[in-house]
Parts: C-alpha cells; sequence; structure tokens
C-alpha cells in the first residue's frame, strides 16, 4: 500500500492533540498505512519547501500531502509566494516520483480566536480571512490546472449555512479538536479510496 508523508504547520502537527488522536493517526490506523507526521507548528511556506528535501525526500514516502499557508497570510505575506513555495514542493515531489496532494488549510473560528492572548494577524482579523479565501481559489486554480488532487479541510469546518463549525475547534479557535482531527482523517481516507483506489 506504501507510505506517506505530510508536510506543513500545526494543522499537520496536530497542535494540541495527543499524537494516537491527530488526524495523520487517524489515518494510518484506518489504512494500515505508514504516515509520517512532518509538521511544525509556525511554520510558513518557506519553511516547508526548506525542509521538503531533507526531511521528507530521504524517507522515499509514495505519497505527500502539502498543506501549508496560514502562518504566512498571519504575517501578511503575498499571496503568489505562497503558491510558489507550494507548487515548487509539488514540483519537487513529482520529479522525485512523489505523489503530491494539496490540502486547504481550515478557517479560523474568530470568535474564539479574538479571545486569545497571542498577537493577532499582522493586518488585523478582517484582511487576513480575505487573503484566506483569495489563498484557497489560488490553490484550486493551480491545483486543477496541475491536475494535483485536493482535500478541502476548509470546507469541512463550515457548517451549511457559510458559517465556521465551532464544534470542531480547541478554544484557540485556530486548531482542530479530538472531533475535527476525526473529520480530517476521514476525508484523507475518503480521497485515497476514491483517487488511489486504497
Amino acid at each position: 500500500m506504501g507510505t506517506m508523508a505530510c508536510i506543513g504547520d500545526s494543522l499537520i502537527e496536530g497542535a494540541d492533540v495527543d499524537r494516537g488522536f491527530r488526524w495523520t493517526s487517524l489515518v494510518s490506523n484506518s489504512l494500515g498505512l505508514d504516515v509520517h507526521n512532518c509538521g511544525i507548528g509556525g511554520d510558513t511556506s518557506q519553511g516547508m519547501l526548506a525542509r521538503f528535501y531533507p526531511e521528507v525526500l530521504h524517507l522515499k514516502p509514495d505519497y505527500v500531502i502539502i498543506m501549508g499557508g496560514t502562518n504566512d497570510l498571519w504575517w501578511d505575506a503575498q499571496i503568489r509566494a505562497v503558491l510558489g513555495n507550494i507548487f515548487s514542493i509539488v514540483c519537487q515531489a513529482r520529479y522525485h516520483d512523489l505523489t503530491p496532494i494539496i490540502g486547504l488549510p481550515l478557517p479560523v473560528h474568530l470568535h474564539a480566536a479574538q479571545k486569545q492572548a497571542f498577537a493577532a494577524p499582522l493586518s488585523g482579523y478582517d484582511r487576513f480571512n480575505e487573503k484566506l479565501l483569495l489563498l484557497l481559489e489560488g490553490l484550486k486554480k493551480a491545483a486543477g490546472n496541475s491536475e494535483v488532487p485536493i482535500i478541502d479541510f476548509y470546507g469541512d469546518f463550515c457548517s451549511d449555512n457559510g458559517q465556521v463549525d465551532d464544534k470542531l475547534y480547541l478554544e484557540d479557535g485556530l486548531h482542530p479538536n479530538h472531533a475535527g482531527h476525526a473529520k480530517m482523517a476521514l476525508r484523507v481516507v475518503e480521497l485515497l479510496h476514491r483517487e488511489f483506489q486504497f
């Protein structure tokens, strides 16, 4: 069945959730798949690109899930730079015979996040949200043009009326709780069944 690596920030790492409940572990348990979690909290797409060769390629996985950009936008980075970094990883993956998969980052639960003591996005939450939606559109378009499968984690964390589903988040409003991780794992398993006949 092969192996999988996942590279990104805290949404990959599984911030503040025990290892066994992280979505990467749940996918591994569900499919009997060897999943390597290469997420680092706070990392940017540039950091992911720099880490890809030494931390992912040496594992020789068959698949790699790439998800990042939230921290870039938190620091008000340009969207085209984020897209360039992520799709540089896609190109490197394919060059080394890895199958890339793009994960769409989660929305931020603003009501919860604004109550926390951590610093707000550099350009404010409203601008951050605007840029996140633009990043998602850019990722979808580029992935479509490059025929890269997408996992829409963002959509899974919104209810039918388009509001962020607060039942899936930790108190910080940024990271998924156990229920959120379970939902992410289910989405990954569904994609692997559909696209790669797992």
